[in-house]
């Protein structure tokens, strides 16, 4: 049986709705900390976030693919996570989730994660992997390629249990696919409704604090939870808001 959801204002709104309205979100702009530090204690049920990379990913000589295979350096446009940033980050999912914490990370800063989460509070259960058989090649070719991304996922003291029995933590989605929104690292619709629908239930409140084009809400919104995030970025932020308002729209079609 899914919780009930916290008492931010999406839950409140949530509550005033009739019962065959589509799940409720919000999505704030600004900094995640001071927002997540707003909210009162495990308010949410689950937290799935992507944020930003470490500093080894924010390179002048990144390579990407383009249209017809041509190469482009296409640095990060966002600077780094900070180690301050990772810290209170953590704490702050640690405090609020009642249930799971999943967290997007190269597999160099998987192992920082757990730490950070774990003196937060939060309980490590293991690190999944999202493989790309779509993932870029190694364009230098003096060293293999990295095609797979970590997802450090930690838990509410307490007994965990989640929707996916005894399957693997291997989630094998292709990285193309959807419809590009301009975000440089968007995670794709269908890894996204995956992890929604093993880690959480129907009803349940997800948070992501670091929201950017929004693909964790609208797979929240499309799998019947609700959905918060924040996001620094004010275009990344509209991006995300037509997004979840059109995902909402769809689903009131449906009803």
């Amino acid at each position: 049986m899914a919780k009930k959801p916290g008492t931010s204002a999406v839950a409140k709104r949530a509550a005033s709705e009739p019962p065959t309205a589509p799940p409720a979100w919000e999505l704030h702009v600004g900094d995640c900390l001071a927002g997540m530090a707003s909210l009162p204690d495990k308010s949410v049920d689950v937290v799935i976030t992507d944020p930003p990379y470490e500093a080894e990913a924010h390179t002048a000589q990144r390579m990407v693919a383009r249209a017809g295979g041509h190469l482009e350096c296409e640095p990060i446009a966002f600077p780094p996570i900070t180690e301050e940033q990772r810290t209170e980050s953590a704490r702050q999912m640690a405090r609020l989730a009642r249930r799971w914490i999943l967290v997007f990370c190269q597999v160099e800063g998987a192992m920082k994660w757990r730490a950070a989460l774990e003196a937060g509070g939060a309980v490590y259960k293991r690190t999944c992997q999202w493989i790309k058989p779509d993932g870029k090649p190694q364009y230098s070719g003096d060293r293999p390629g990295i095609g797979y991304e970590s997802i450090v996922a930690c838990h509410a003291p307490g007994r965990s249990a989640w929707n996916g029995g005894g399957s693997h933590g291997v989630f094998i989605v292709n990285k193309g696919g959807d419809r590009r929104t301009g975000h440089q690292t968007q995670k794709p619709l269908a890894l996204m409704e995956v992890l929604v629908r093993l880690f959480s239930d129907r009803g349940e409140l997800v948070l992501d604090p670091f929201t950017g084009s929004g693909s964790t809400g609208v797979a929240a919104l499309r799998q019947g939870r609700q959905f918060v995030g924040w996001e620094a970025n004010p275009a990344y932020a509209e991006v995300a808001r037509r997004r979840l308002s059109s995902a909402r729209e769809q689903l009131a079609l449906s009803l």
